[in-house]
């Protein structure tokens, strides 16, 4: 009998765990990520790549409109205006990433959080723990190291998709989740 229920406890668990427990950190497919535009043109500046200034005026180019961060920044962008128009694009959709996905994979570990977890406000963003080891682990110094790593996904993930939105999505991993191999 305590065969028995022992096998069927450790069956169990061995069933559950996947379902709430962390994953590795290549187990996000970058190019299936649902990334929101939070971060819209007239927000970055396309010649500073910084927070555009409200005060200052819009301008439209080839269909998008910008705003700069600084009074010169429309007269710098009419002068090269595909290469600025390209930078902004791409640092956007950088922006955008990083706030969708850092409470995606955990700062302490790079592991994937099962969500719901204890969540850390550092360097801009919202963080989110994989497990309670991490809760009692974690220091400042994890931060700057998983904005770093989450950059080179962002990066990665422009590369694979280019600029691409997805709006009204559940998750930004929802069907971007590999399948554990069977």
């Amino acid at each position: 009998m305590k065969f028995g229920l022992a096998l069927a406890v450790g069956w169990l668990l061995a069933v559950a765990a996947p379902v709430g427990a962390q994953l590795p950190a290549d187990a996000v497919i970058l190019e299936k990520v649902k990334i929101a535009e939070k971060q819209k043109s007239t927000d970055l500046c396309p010649v500073y790549l910084q927070e555009s200034d409200p005060k200052l005026p819009v301008w439209e180019y080839q269909g998008v409109k910008y705003r700069g961060s600084k009074p010169d920044a429309q007269e710098k962008f009419l002068k090269d205006p595909e290469k600025y128009a390209q930078a902004a694009q791409k640092q956007r959709f950088v922006n955008n990433f990083k706030l969708a996905m850092s409470t995606i994979w955990c700062p302490v570990t790079d592991e994937v959080t099962p969500g719901g977890l204890t969540q850390w406000k550092k360097l801009g963003f919202t963080w989110e723990s994989c497990c309670a080891f991490c809760d009692e682990t974690v220091s400042d110094d994890d931060f700057p190291l998983a904005l770093k790593k989450l950059e080179e996904r962002a990066l990665k993930t422009y590369e694979l998709i280019g600029a691409k939105y997805t709006e009204g999505a559940k998750s930004p991993v929802d069907g971007a989740i590999k399948k554990p191999e069977e």
